[in-house]
């Protein structure tokens, strides 16, 4: 008996309807081939598209339309529903938290009138990497020391790239990186990333601002899952830190963990001003959506809240 699993998911929000045909022309380099009519329910497939992908030797890529907004909530109130179901499953992104959209817009630093685009939403494409599991023969386990995750993104970014050209298209939405990017700003990363041979991980990675008081800050990335890494949270004095300065920081380590090993429990990095920052270790997040995080903070003298030092420590 075999079954289906998907490895990564990026969507294309629309504000107006378009075909399924429409698509297919959009996409006509990849030669896409007609797979399913949507019969089995838009949570887990609109009408779909397959597409030839060669660097691709055993997954394949499935493009679906669905012509309704965004469904932030996946269900997390119903449970028993088929979107809380197709959501469990991973048919949104294995890595998506609800309320993805929603911190998106009110994270959107890489592109401001993202906030706006929940209001504009009217349906999205769905561009899903996949494989199939044979339960006899191989287990998940199995198949997932095959995956390259920079290589299965880089492959679905260059199908968005395409799909962003629609008249159609307000903007990319990666729901696992809660990362907005109209056209202009996606080709604006794709093309510094291709002078710099690197992979455009601000794409795929989010990095996120909050407040805790009026002087302490936390800083982080959301999307490092896809890429089999954990996310990395800063604590600091606002007062005394440039924002830039903590996100060239977050994701020049972010890049480093996908060209090397991990990082160990109580290790320091020197940031680009000669300060040293103290890595932690964490299974759960600060901040939603939850997940393994590296925590830093500043080797500076400077006391920490004591609510923030409970919460980090």
């Amino acid at each position: 008996m075999s079954s289906d699993m998907f490895t990564q998911t990026l969507c294309v929000l629309l504000k107006t309807e378009v075909s399924l045909e429409a698509i297919a022309e959009a996409l006509a380099t990849f030669h896409p081939k007609r797979q399913r009519d949507g019969q089995v329910g838009w949570e887990f497939s609109g009408p779909a598209l397959v597409l030839e992908i060669p660097d691709l030797e055993t997954g394949y890529v499935v493009v679906d339309l669905v012509t309704r907004p965004w469904p932030d909530d996946m269900g997390f109130d119903q449970q028993e529903s088929t979107l809380f179901q197709a959501w469990d499953s991973g048919q949104f992104g294995p890595y998506t938290f609800p309320g993805s959209l929603e911190r998106a817009t009110e994270q959107s630093w890489g592109w401001p009138d993202g906030d706006a685009v929940r209001d504009q939403c009217v349906g999205f494409i769905r561009v899903r990497l996949g494989y199939h599991l044979d339960d006899e023969n191989e287990s998940e386990n199995e198949l997932s020391q095959e995956f390259d995750p920079v290589s299965e993104l880089e492959s679905l970014t260059r199908i968005c790239s395409e799909l962003l050209r629609m008249p159609q298209a307000i903007c990319y939405f990666n729901p696992s990186g809660e990362v907005l990017r109209d056209r202009e700003t996606f080709q604006e990363s794709e093309s510094l990333c291709q002078q710099h041979g690197i992979p455009t991980i601000d794409l795929w990675s989010n990095v996120r601002l909050f407040k805790f008081d009026s002087e302490w800050a936390l800083m982080d990335t959301v999307g490092n899952s896809q890429l089999g890494l954990p996310d990395i949270e800063a604590c600091f004095d606002s007062t005394s830190y440039e924002f830039n300065s903590v996100d060239h920081l977050l994701r020049t380590l972010s890049m480093y963990l996908v060209e090397n090993d991990e990082f160990g429990e109580g290790e320091e990095i020197e940031d680009e001003t000669g300060v040293t920052w103290r890595m932690t270790m964490h299974d759960d997040s600060l901040c939603d959506p939850p997940r393994a995080v590296i925590r830093l903070l500043p080797n500076d003298g400077r006391e920490i809240p004591e609510e923030l030092s409970e919460a980090a420590g």
